[in-house]
C-alpha cells in the first residue's frame, strides 16, 4: 500500500491554494463583480461586490483549504487512477462539486441569487479549483516506502 506523502499534500495545496485564491480574486471581483454588487444592493447590503476585499484573510484560508482537500483527494484516488492530469481532473470535479455548485443550488431557494447567477459562478468558479488542482497534482509525489 502506498503512504500518502503529507509534505507533498500539504506543499501541493498550498500551491493549488494560493492558484484558487488568485483565480477567485478574478471570478468574483471581475467576472461577476457586478452582479456581486446586483445581489448585495438586493439584500440590502452596503460594499457592493467588494467583500472579498474587506476580508482577505478569511478567503485566503477557505481557498487554501480548497487547494489542500483537492491535493489530498489527488493523492488519495492516485493509487486507483494512476498519477496525472486525468485524476487531478477527478479530483477537482469532486471538490468543485462540494465547494461551488451543491452548496449554491441549495441556496437557489431562499432567492438571495438567481440561478443564471449560480451557473456562472460554477462555471467560472471551476476553472482555478482545476488549475490549482492540476498543479497541486502536478507537484504532488508519493511517500517513499
Amino acid at each position: 500500500m502506498v503512504k500518502i506523502n503529507v509534505g507533498r499534500v500539504i506543499f501541493g495545496g498550498i500551491i493549488a491554494g494560493i492558484v484558487c485564491f488568485l483565480g477567485d480574486g478574478v471570478v468574483h471581483g471581475v467576472l461577476l463583480k457586478e452582479r456581486w454588487a446586483e445581489v448585495m444592493t438586493a439584500l440590502g447590503r452596503s460594499g457592493g461586490g467588494d467583500v472579498g476585499s474587506r476580508h482577505p484573510l478569511y478567503f485566503i484560508t477557505y481557498d487554501l483549504l480548497k487547494g489542500l482537500i483537492a491535493v489530498w483527494i489527488y493523492a488519495a484516488i492516485r493509487p486507483h487512477f494512476g498519477a496525472g492530469p486525468a485524476t487531478a481532473l477527478v479530483a477537482a470535479i469532486v471538490v468543485w462539486m462540494l465547494v461551488i455548485p451543491i452548496p449554491t443550488v441549495g441556496l437557489l431557494p431562499m432567492e438571495f441569487f438567481g440561478a443564471r447567477f449560480a451557473i456562472l459562478w460554477s462555471l467560472y468558479g471551476f476553472v482555478p479549483i482545476l488549475i490549482g488542482t492540476l498543479i497541486g497534482g502536478w507537484i504532488y509525489r508519493d511517500a517513499s516506502a
